[in-house]
């Protein structure tokens, strides 16, 4: 029989639980780990033992440790900030009325000693906001083309759209449409065809013959008023401009098109993205932009 001797590694979960790996060694010096092991926080754990071990980079920030030493550390959170970032937020004991939050870095902190990017102050119970997501990414990769278009740049700076949308007409052509609703409904359709943007099109609810609220009593008479909306969005179909209202009414999908009036006609060259035409829409086509920077 061999004489084994066995020794572990614990490290610490931002969950309060801790990770056991134990190692053993025989007599001839050879080792072997077991299977990884995670056991649930410990009642009444130490949460400034569990915090050290998950973010060690801790012992490097006066301001943090400074904290802990005025204020006690009761338990500790984490939030997520965006897709590289997260919040850590540390609850004092009863002697201090704010909380610690921190901007860490998702790194491996034994090997990173910068992961920390500011730390601040906020009242208990409140909670920072995350960082919000851009509406236009999956716009960027599908169609790049549309995005690099100066007429859709100056929409998205001017207008800051915060959904988009595609609906094709056959097999080469597609309306990109972005909508924003800020003061008043606004929406750009791009006409892409073959890959290439042949035109752009801003339509402005507030010249239409039809407008948003006007569409959406129409279309609402159409359904149950169970029904929920799914989506708004206008089309330029058959040489009109068209409100799509779609609704999901019980187990039923419904999209109902809402005449708004006749479409801008082809070919109308606008010189600066502020006017608008009397059907309340300007159409650029892309052979004869004529565009300006504010």
């Amino acid at each position: 029989m061999n004489d084994r001797g066995s020794s572990g590694q614990v490290s610490f979960n931002p969950d309060g639980s801790f990770t056991v790996i134990r190692t053993e060694s025989d007599e001839r010096g050879a080792t072997a780990a077991e299977p990884t092991q995670t056991l649930p926080p410990a009642p009444g754990g130490d949460p400034l033992m569990e915090l050290r071990g998950a973010h060690p980079n801790i012992e490097r920030n006066a301001e943090i440790m400074e904290y802990i030493r005025t204020c006690g550390l009761s338990s500790w959170c984490e939030r997520p900030y965006n897709t590289t970032c997260r919040y850590v937020y540390l609850v004092p004991g009863t002697s201090c009325s704010q909380t610690l939050v921190y901007l860490n870095r998702d790194v491996n902190e034994r090997e990173d000693h910068n992961s920390i990017v500011w730390v601040g102050l906020v009242d208990r119970g409140e909670e920072l906001p995350v960082e919000a997501s851009d509406p236009l990414a999956s716009l960027s990769v599908r169609y790049p083309q549309v995005m690099e278009n100066p007429a859709v740049d100056a929409f998205v700076r001017e207008d800051r759209p915060e959904r988009w949308g595609e609906v094709f007409e056959n097999e080469t052509t597609v309306q990109v449409y972005l909508i924003a609703e800020n003061v008043t409904f606004r929406e750009l359709i791009a006409t892409v065809e073959s890959g290439a943007v042949t035109g752009v099109t801003v339509l402005d609810e507030q010249h239409l013959a039809v407008n948003k609220t006007e569409a959406l009593a129409i279309a609402g008479e159409d359904v149950s008023p169970a029904a929920q909306l799914i989506d708004t969005h206008l089309r330029l179909k058959d040489g009109r401009v068209v409100w799509m209202v779609s609704y999901m009414d019980g187990p039923v999908y419904t999209s109902i098109p809402v005449d708004a009036g006749e479409a801008p006609a082809t070919g109308e060259k606008v010189p600066g993205f502020s006017s608008a035409t009397a059907a309340g829409a300007l159409l650029v086509p892309a052979a004869a932009l004529h565009w300006r920077r504010r």
